[in-house]
């Protein structure tokens, strides 16, 4: 497609990937007339696209597991592909390899697998924290990632997973990382629940929800389009 060098619009959506793809769709919804969705590649879908080799084999561009705890990002998946055909659903079932062992993820939550001089440095560190922030009249927001992970994680968790594991995942240092896009991301903990768990495995096992996404679901082979 070809715009004209003299258009003009209110709002201009650069980048047709599910962010853009949203913003588009909530434009319409709020009733805005004068914008423009553009992308470099011909089709939508950015690094939600698969990418279909003349022998069928597919390759995906980016992670394409879905997991929401909000209603209306549900509702617009739904609403872009409704059958239940359209996706394959699975249970989360991941183990976190440390300390020559498997730990359930999310780690912070599964302190019991550890060796207990782990699970003490661990503790350690949660109580540290805790003490901390009851300490503090005022608390100024985290300078960086890394700063949130300690004030809420305490320093052994900091040290064996969560420092480790996000720059692996990011190809960042945490240090260098700010940390207002957390959101549901990363499971907070409550020491308390923490300390049951590794007391009483049954108290972990009987657990409803570790506050993070159970249900996974991704789009399935006949849907690989954007």
């Amino acid at each position: 497609m070809t715009i004209e060098s003299n258009l003009s619009v209110d709002v201009l959506v650069i980048g047709a990937g599910p962010t853009g793809l949203g913003a588009a769709k909530r434009l319409n919804q709020t009733g805005c007339s004068s914008w423009m969705l553009v992308d470099k590649c011909e089709k939508p879908g950015g690094l939600a696209t698969t990418d279909v080799t003349r022998e069928g084999f597919l390759f995906d561009v980016g992670g394409h597991v879905i997991f929401s705890h909000y209603a209306y990002f549900d509702d617009c998946l739904d609403e872009a592909l409704p059958e239940p055909s359209h996706w394959y659903t699975h249970d989360r079932v991941s183990y976190v390899r440390c300390k020559r062992t498997w730990v359930p993820y999310p780690f912070q939550h599964n302190l019991y697998a550890l060796p207990p001089e782990d699970q003490v440095r661990c503790l350690d560190g949660l109580i540290d924290a805790a003490l901390a922030e009851a300490q503090q009249t005022t608390t100024p927001p985290p300078a960086s990632f890394d700063e949130w992970i300690v004030r809420t994680m305490g320093l052994g968790i900091a040290e064996l997973f969560m420092r480790p594991y996000n720059h692996k995942v990011w190809a960042v240092s945490p240090q260098l990382m700010q940390w207002r896009w957390l959101g549901e991301r990363v499971a907070v903990l409550d020491l308390k629940v923490v300390a049951r768990f590794i007391m009483s495995w049954a108290a972990w096992a009987e657990q409803d929800s570790d506050g993070t996404a159970a249900d996974l679901r991704a789009r399935s082979r006949a849907y690989y389009g954007a």
